[in-house]
């Protein structure tokens, strides 16, 4: 972070104003960055997003966020907007951080911020920093289970996301599998999504991925995107990454008796 980045940035706030809101936003537009801005919208193309991106980095965004769920938290998710794609991002990140104290305040939350997420990195970011799911282990597992079931492609996708980074374990593995084996979307970020979650499973759970590879549902396009990652993995051995390689769809895969 650089000096004129960190220059009076104190967002730790007993209760927030329209007029703190304000500063927030000329804030984060005497911080933006052209350059990046750009970036990262063309790692988004195709998707209409109708709100206006700044250009402010993920840490920074982060750092933000930390502040301002070190004080009146809510108060920021009541006053703060939806305009921008920097202002859903911290929304998302803020309402991770805060320790909820029941597990109904916890989905409330979840239900606040996946209205607005309509981009792979609003979703990531979000379901990464969803870290009180560990308390609510068994109950978010089933909850999210409506998330799969709901149409919303963004919903499917935060899904994904939380089942890749909080239930790849023994204990939900198979359930994972049926679900990502459930889903039928043609939207490419769900399918990602189902590739990304199927390959580190691979490295988190070899033996039941294994399994799964030789007998699921997955479209030809997800199959072989998640053999691709495994492919592409730091955590997967040369032996076994040739060997995937020579599985790929169709039938190598299906007609083989292991994998």
């Amino acid at each position: 972070m650089t000096a004129r980045e960190s220059d009076n940035m104190n967002f730790t706030l007993d209760k927030w104003t329209d007029d703190d809101y304000r500063n927030l936003i000329n804030f984060l537009i005497d911080n933006q960055d052209m350059k990046y801005r750009d970036f990262s919208a063309s790692l988004e193309p195709n998707v209409n997003q109708p709100y206006t991106r700044i250009g402010i980095r993920i840490p920074f965004m982060r750092a933000i966020a930390k502040e301002i769920a070190k004080g009146d938290a809510y108060g920021f998710l009541d006053i703060s907007s939806n305009e921008y794609y920097e202002t859903r991002m911290i929304r998302g990140i803020v309402a991770g951080l805060i320790k909820t104290q029941s597990f109904e305040e916890f989905t409330s939350l979840c239900e606040l911020v996946s209205t607005d997420i309509d981009s792979w990195s609003l979703c990531d970011c979000f379901c990464c920093g969803l870290k009180q799911v560990k308390r609510y282990k068994d109950e978010f597992f089933n909850y999210i289970e409506n998330y799969l079931l709901s149409g919303d492609v963004w919903k499917m996708r935060i899904a994904l996301v939380v089942m890749l980074n909080y239930y790849l374990e023994d204990k939900y593995i198979d359930g994972v599998f049926k679900r990502c084996d459930s889903i039928k979307s043609d939207f490419y970020y769900v399918n990602m999504a189902q590739a990304w979650l199927v390959a580190t499973a691979f490295v988190k759970c070899e033996e039941q991925t294994r399994e799964y590879l030789l007998n699921n549902n997955l479209s030809e396009f997800t199959f072989n995107k998640a053999i691709q990652k495994c492919i592409e993995s730091r955590r997967i051995d040369a032996d076994t990454k040739l060997y995937l390689k020579s599985r790929q769809w169709p039938a190598t895969v299906r007609a083989d008796s292991t994998i």
